[in-house]
């Protein structure tokens, strides 16, 4: 059987980015397809899960009282809920993500990341090509406890 070439589920993506312009495309389409098709709500208790992983990674604020709290709380459970319901549509639909993102692949083409964790000023000016993804990557250690 020959096989699909918009099935980029064998296709080995690690490593490979997309430019700017083609996440800000994928993005799009993804976001458009998610609130076309009905995924189902979210349970206000799984809602307080994504609050609570915010919580927990310091994404809400500290202090509640202050006048960017709200918007910085919203943004973020905004974030947090898409990331969700494309988990969900990618559980549900692999082939539809893996379509969008092989049609992004073929739009705008890919390239390597770099290797190197180092991040200069210079990177500063295309985040979503050389900042976000190598941050992605860097493995975090908790430091030991310090002795009481």
């Amino acid at each position: 059987m020959a096989q699909d070439p918009s099935d980029t589920s064998g296709m080995d993506l690690d490593g490979l980015l997309l430019p700017e312009n083609g996440v800000v495309e994928l993005t799009d389409k993804l976001t458009g397809y998610m609130t076309e098709i009905e995924l189902g709500g979210l349970s206000d208790i799984i809602g307080q899960v994504l609050d609570d992983f915010l919580d927990q990674c310091g994404g809400m604020p500290e202090d509640l009282n202050d006048s960017t709290a709200f918007d910085q709380i919203t943004r973020n459970q905004l974030a947090v809920t898409l990331a969700y319901q494309l988990g969900r549509l990618d559980g549900r639909s692999p082939q539809v993500v893996n379509l969008l993102v092989q049609q992004a692949i073929d739009s705008f083409g890919v390239k390597r990341m770099e290797e190197s964790s180092d991040i200069s000023d210079d990177d500063f000016q295309n985040p979503k090509e050389l900042v976000y993804p190598r941050l992605r990557r860097l493995e975090y250690v908790e430091p030991p406890p310090e002795d009481e």
